[in-house]
């Protein structure tokens, strides 16, 4: 019995890998699954070159960042001074000859007690203050490490920063999210059109595909999410002479990073000590949580409305936009509560993807707030899905 058993079981993970290979190659003979990487690749190549004026003076800070290091000091300025002359070296050399940051002069504390204020409701409040009192910790943590005197992109740091996660980064990710949607849509509507799924429905093997088939639609969105990021972000680093070098390794929380929100600057300071590099490595890890929590938001959606791949798009964008929008017309209104509430959802939090592991201002109740959203929205969708699955099997064949 223990025998059979075994091979019981031997037999259906290998029907379970075939079928996921069937559904892999499904994927692959669709010429619109495969023409939309490229055309990504080109609107981020758009997005590259439209902002290609940064790269001399990114060029700049390379070369200096080479010879002494990242740190802005009197060895520093000297090595900008010994560069040849250009527009480049006598701009970096002014911002760092005139640089001053708001760090020594921020009280974080008071800043946190005027945000607990405008939150209207005491539970937010007694959160958005612990939030800053662990946040003052970590800015007293930065001035005693001298970590913003790293240079990161000088004068121009809001702009480089802005291309690289306030811009690249999303769009990144939602191509990434859309290429794994719209394989889970075309797949399902596929099905439709060829009459598979009533077939597919009378076998227990049959009813399994709809787990195969997100499996393999979340397969070929990460595999493109990675190559779509190696190849922009590659192409952002060997053409701004930034390459693999000690560029890099300058601090986003220098004293040129400052985040302007409402009319009032605070310094951009991180939950943990964050390189360029490391911020952009959890920035794009954590975006492959977001494909994952949008790949399962549509097959959620697909289970819910029949597996029907037309309401399920509709419903999927209505579901997805929405947050945005109502979180704008919070902001509008002063209601700082409902507004940290819709930081909870995909859209508004890819909105503000430059601030990822900040305190974010109003728009958050406790530290990590994008993690933990990500996390817990993931986890409560994985535990619907097998009751939704459940629900559109039992409809169906009724």
């Amino acid at each position: 019995m223990r025998g059979l058993a075994a091979l019981s079981a031997a037999a259906s993970r290998s029907l379970g890998l075939s079928l996921l290979a069937e559904e892999l190659c499904r994927i692959v003979r669709m010429p619109l699954l495969i023409a939309l990487p490229f055309a990504f690749l080109v609107l981020n190549g758009a997005l590259v070159f439209g902002n290609s004026w940064l790269f001399p003076h990114m060029a700049e800070v390379a070369s200096v960042a080479q010879l002494v290091g990242v740190h802005m000091d009197q060895e520093f300025l000297d090595a900008v001074m010994a560069r040849p002359a250009t527009g480049a070296r006598d701009q970096l050399a002014w911002s760092v000859s005139h640089a001053q940051g708001i760090l020594a002069a921020f009280d974080a504390g008071e800043a946190g007690t005027a945000a607990a204020i405008d939150m209207d409701a005491p539970l937010a409040s007694r959160l958005v203050a612990s939030k800053y009192a662990a946040w003052e910790d970590r800015v007293d943590a930065v001035w005693a490490s001298g970590r913003e005197r790293d240079v990161y992109g000088a004068a121009y740091t809001f702009d480089v920063h802005q291309l690289l996660f306030g811009t690249l980064v999303p769009v990144v990710i939602l191509e990434a999210s859309a290429i794994g949607m719209a394989a889970l849509l075309a797949l399902c509507e596929l099905d439709e059109r060829t009459g598979a799924r009533s077939i597919a429905l009378s076998s227990p093997v049959g009813r399994g595909v709809v787990a195969t088939r997100f499996t393999a639609s979340l397969i070929w969105a990460l595999t493109t999410y990675a190559a779509l990021a190696v190849l922009t972000f590659g192409a952002v680093a060997a053409l701004s002479g930034w390459g693999i070098g000690p560029a890099w390794e300058s601090s986003v929380s220098s004293l040129f990073n400052v985040v302007v929100d409402g009319g009032s600057a605070r310094p951009f300071v991180t939950w943990f000590d964050c390189s360029i590099g490391s911020y952009l490595m959890w920035s794009l890890l954590l975006g492959s949580g977001f494909v994952l929590l949008l790949c399962l938001t549509v097959q959620a959606v697909l289970l819910a409305t029949g597996y029907s791949a037309v309401r399920a798009a509709v419903t999927a964008c209505v579901l997805l936009i929405a947050p945005l929008g109502a979180q704008a017309a919070c902001a509008l209104n002063g209601w700082h509560v409902a507004r940290a509430l819709m930081h909870v959802f995909p859209a508004p939090l890819l909105s503000v993807s430059g601030q990822w592991f900040t305190d974010l201002g109003l728009r958050s109740f406790i530290p990590w707030q994008e993690a933990a959203a990500v996390i817990c929205s993931i986890a409560v969708l994985w535990c619907m899905h097998p009751v939704l699955r459940r629900m559109w099997f039992d409809k169906d064949v009724a």
